[in-house]
This record gives structure tokens, sequence and C-alpha cells, in this order.
């Protein structure tokens, strides 16, 4: 087994117990609201409404707690569309006639900005609430598409994993290719073909982007991506992103193309989407694609959010990774929620 690999499994491993080790939003302990945007699906997966407070079941560290905030009113929408043109020629090639169908389903009020991202990031477009400027920004796709490879380049195992461990595999890769600072325009062109794939870098700049967008609209970021990425390149980090996107109450939407169909729930763009919340859909038809773009902003925009005071407070001045468990009354039915957060002790 080469040394690619062995770092794949380890990475895979580790990813699955660190998962629920992660650094939360911060909340101190007996006096802020916990926060838990979800969603609830039927057995076929259509989702769930008509729900109210009564029907749902918290828990923390095991411990039922009081849900004291309840809301179903949608939302605006605050979205930062984020492409991975590194992602195979043929990903692209189903993605560019859909771009149309990938902003269809934003309400007029709703407000999105573009990102795409090889070995650099590139922001694409500022704030805007018309589908036609998003549209127009990724233009440079269709060119893109036709001289990318029908599969795009794999990325490092290490660069899916935490923190410490990708610093760790960076002892054993020689050179990089970091973004440069500032990030380049639309009228900058990337390299024919991308040394670097930093997907940790772009959703960095994604949720930067977001965070300073409105409370009263919910925050997402739509990837299109295989959920590629390397050590070259990528100054950020998947634990790092994790903390960025849930102080922020961000969640992340992936549509997985290529690589990221076959690493299922071990890949970048599950783990993103569980921590925070969100979802992945399959994006390996143009059928599949169409339908996951629909189903983002239907899920995104029609959201429980539960909130809660919590009955655990930490014991000292340390503080504490508590796991939250939501449920609903009636069996079959699977919530999607954010997972954890870490409380400080109050003041």
């Amino acid at each position: 087994m080469d040394r690619r690999r062995s770092l794949l499994s380890l990475s895979a491993i580790i990813l699955v117990l660190a998962s629920a080790s992660f650094v939360w939003s911060q909340f101190r302990g007996g006096v802020e609201p916990v926060v838990v945007p979800v969603n609830v699906r039927d057995a076929d997966g259509k989702l769930v409404t008509g729900l109210t407070k009564d029907d749902f079941k918290v828990t923390e560290d095991g411990i039922p707690q009081t849900v004291s905030n309840f809301s179903i009113d949608p939302a605006p929408l605050s979205c930062a569309i984020l492409v991975d043109d590194g992602m195979g020629g043929e990903a692209l090639k189903r993605l560019v006639p859909l771009l149309e169908v990938m902003t269809a389903g934003f309400a007029p009020e709703d407000e999105m900005v573009a990102f795409r991202y090889d070995h650099f990031v590139w922001k694409l477009s500022d704030f805007t609430t018309d589908p036609k400027v998003i549209q127009k920004s990724f233009n440079e796709l269709a060119k893109i598409a036709e001289s990318r490879p029908a599969l795009g380049e794999p990325g490092d195992a290490a660069a899916a994993a935490p923190g410490w461990l990708s610093g760790v595999a960076g002892r054993v890769t020689i050179g990089t290719n970091g973004a440069p600072n500032p990030i380049p325009t639309a009228a900058d062109r990337p390299k024919p073909v991308p040394t670097s794939r930093v997907l940790h870098n772009a959703m960095y700049e994604a949720a930067n982007a977001l965070k300073s967008r409105p409370g009263s609209r919910r925050r997402i970021i739509l990837l299109i991506s295989d959920g590629q990425a390397t050590i070259s390149g990528n100054t950020r980090s998947l634990d790092n992103n994790v903390d960025l996107l849930l102080e922020n109450n961000i969640q992340v939407y992936s549509v997985a193309t290529d690589f990221a169909l076959r690493e299922g729930p071990l890949g970048l763009l599950s783990v993103y989407g569980a921590a925070t919340g969100g979802d992945v859909y399959s994006g390996g038809s143009t059928s599949d694609m169409e339908n996951a773009f629909s189903k983002i902003t239907e899920q995104a925009r029609n959201q429980y959010v539960l909130g809660y005071i919590s009955s655990n407070e930490p014991r000292g001045l340390r503080s504490v990774n508590r796991k939250i468990e939501v449920q609903t009354r009636t069996p079959g039915q699977r919530v999607t929620h954010r997972k954890s957060y870490i409380q400080y002790p109050a003041r």
C-alpha cells in the first residue's frame, strides 16, 4: 500500500473520531441561548412541515433541554455560491447549462455572491439580488471545461484531516503554491492546470463574506465540488473553518461530483455539511444536479429554528464541548441539525 493510500485510510479514521470534537460556536453557560436550525424529512426524504415546538425533543450531552424559542418563519437567504473549477471537465460541462437553474430557486429578496476556485480563490461578484449577474460571473466555466480532463486531479488525504495531522503530513510535501493576497478578480485568469486544490481557502473566503450579512438572513454556502483538497496552497484548515462557520451560523450545502460521490460520509463535503447542519446532494448526472439545486434552496429556506438555554454549566473556568441531539416524536423521521458547540463559563 503506497503512502497516499495509507494517509487516506488514516485520515478517514481520524475524521470519524474527530468530527465530534471540532471547536463549535461560543455560548456562555446558563446565559446565552443555543440556536439550532433543523430540517425534518420523512421516510421518503420529503421535508416535513407543520410541526410545533412540542414535536421536538432536544438533549445536550444526553440531558433533556427545554425549547424556549421556536420559529418556522421562512427567512431570506444570503448565499455564497462556490464552484470548484478544478473538478473534472465532464462535471463542469454538466454545470454550465444549468447556471440559470442553479439560481432559479432564489427569491427576489435573496442575495448571492459568486466565487470559484482551483489553485486560487476567485471572487466573481459582489452580493446581488440579480440572478443574471451571478450567471454571467461564471461565464469563464465554459472555457475551463473545454480544457479540463474528464476527471479532476485527486487531492491529498492529509488535507482532509484535522489540523495536527495535516501539519505532520506537510513535512513530506515539497513546495507550495499559496493563494495570492489580495484575491484575484474575475479579470484575471487561472493557470491551465491547477497545481493545488484550495477548497479550505475557498470555504474561508465564502464564510468571511457571509459573516457580515444581517442576522435576520439565513446564511448558506452552496458548493459544487468533487471535494478534493491539497496541502499545497491551503493556508486554512478544516477544523478552523468549521469553527468560523458555526460561530456565524453558516450552513454548507454541497452538490457532489466525481471523487466526492465515492467518498460519501468520509469526504470533506459530508464533514462540512454534517458539522454545520447542511447537506450533500448528488451531482453525478444532469438530472441529479438540477434536482439538487431546487432542493437546497427549499431546505435552507424552510427550517425549524429551536432555541434553548443550556441546563449544563461548565465547572471551573474551562470550556466544555456539548453534544446536541434533536429528534421528533414521530418514528422514522430524520432530523438534520448542528451536532455540537463549545460552552464557555458564565461571566
